[in-house]
């Protein structure tokens, strides 16, 4: 058989993939993927083909983009990588055929087209070279890539350049969520991710959260921990912490006139009634002109000790198939706090910050007899 040549590919259909064995639907699968690699070469190749003719011109659409998006009802962003792939082939002849004898997979043939772009000048020299060396995974594949382009220099990522373009905006929306985005380079970034990574242990059968999601937990645990560290620096006479003003009636979750952060953000009473679960109260008193008459003593709402027997009793977070470290645990009043709940053993367990977020919300577990005294993951509880 010749080069370029394909064999045709029968593949029996599986009406009921459930009810066939794990052989027949792993061969099933693997003709799928045969199949898959041979409509994307060829779809490619056709498309390609249309891009430089102009086919688009002559069903009147502005661009080959276009006319996927249209004809083909494509969503833009995969309208435009089909398109820079097909175009990618064309320049680079060599790439297309080892993708299309399965030399490479399709996620290598993009890993090699996308390189091409952002070195067009450079890559059509090494390109032989690169196909000979490139591996058998995508991972292979990527490091290779990533290797030879810090070889040869990918413009704007000098270390210089990588610290002056380092930077981190952030700002506080009206709708009283946080929000930000940053540049760092790349020793630094790599540094955020192995942090993020230990606090994201590998997700349970029954996680409800998206990667992004447990990414943003993450980050949170990180700022906590780094500011209930032995090592956190004092400020002002004190480790820095958050601090939230709040009136007897936001204490205990009714509407108040006070529930805010020092530089005046608005805490939601949810957030209010969780962080009275297991924080360090003042009491401060006025008097009717708003003097301060009395200051008491900060005091933990759960001390130490009884802290330590919590943790030794539940080891880590009680919520249904959570095992969350108990570092990584808030003391919870299974009676609330706010509603007159005893600070005593019976009465308290660890949930991670997550988890406990989600009791406050009164969301239920999809079994209501899972007791972790309390709520777990599913839906809002019934009123």
């Amino acid at each position: 058989m010749g080069r370029g040549e394909r064999l045709p590919i029968i593949i029996p259909r599986l009406d009921d993939p459930a009810a066939a064995s794990a052989d027949e639907r792993d061969e099933h699968l693997m003709l799928l993927e045969v199949a898959r690699h041979e409509l994307e070469v060829q779809f490619t190749k056709t498309l390609a083909a249309a891009d430089a003719a102009g086919d688009h011109d002559l069903f009147s659409y502005p661009s080959s983009v276009a006319y996927l998006k249209d004809r083909l009802r494509m969503a833009g962003g995969r309208a435009h990588r089909y398109v820079k792939r097909a175009r990618a082939a064309l320049r680079h002849r060599a790439t297309f055929a080892a993708w299309t004898d399965r030399d490479l997979s399709t996620d290598q043939a993009d890993l090699m087209f996308q390189t091409s772009d952002r070195l067009p000048d450079k890559y059509p020299q090494a390109e032989t070279v690169l196909l000979e060396i490139v591996g058998d995974s995508v991972t292979e594949t990527k490091q290779v890539l990533d290797y030879w382009t810090h070889e040869v220099g990918r413009p704007g990522l000098d270390l210089e350049e990588q610290l002056v373009r380092r930077r981190f905006d952030i700002t506080r929306r009206a709708n009283g969520m946080v929000a930000g985005e940053f540049e760092l380079p790349s020793l630094a970034g790599e540094t955020l991710l192995t942090a993020l990574d230990v606090l994201m242990p590998p997700p349970t059968p029954d996680e409800s959260r998206t990667n992004s999601q447990r990414r943003a937990d993450a980050l949170e645990d990180l700022a906590r921990s780094y500011l209930e560290g032995s090592e956190t620096p004092i400020v002002g006479g004190e480790k820095p912490h958050l601090t939230v003003h709040v009136d007897l009636d936001a204490l205990a979750g009714k509407p108040g006139d006070l529930h805010e952060t020092e530089d005046g953000q608005v805490i939601v009473l949810e957030s209010i009634d969780q962080l009275a679960c297991d924080a360090s109260i003042t009491r401060v008193v006025f008097d009717a002109s708003s003097e301060v008459v009395d200051v008491g003593r900060r005091t933990r709402v759960i001390p130490a000790a009884l802290r330590r027997a919590i943790i030794a009793r539940d080891r880590h977070c009680t919520w249904p198939g959570c095992q969350r470290s108990s570092r990584w645990c808030d003391v919870h009043h299974v009676v609330p706090w706010s509603e007159g709940g005893d600070t005593v053993l019976s009465n308290l367990c660890l949930l991670c910050r997550y988890h406990h977020t989600l009791t406050h919300l009164e969301i239920v577990p999809e079994d209501e007899n899972d007791d972790i005294g309390l709520v777990g993951a599913g839906r809002r509880r019934s009123s």
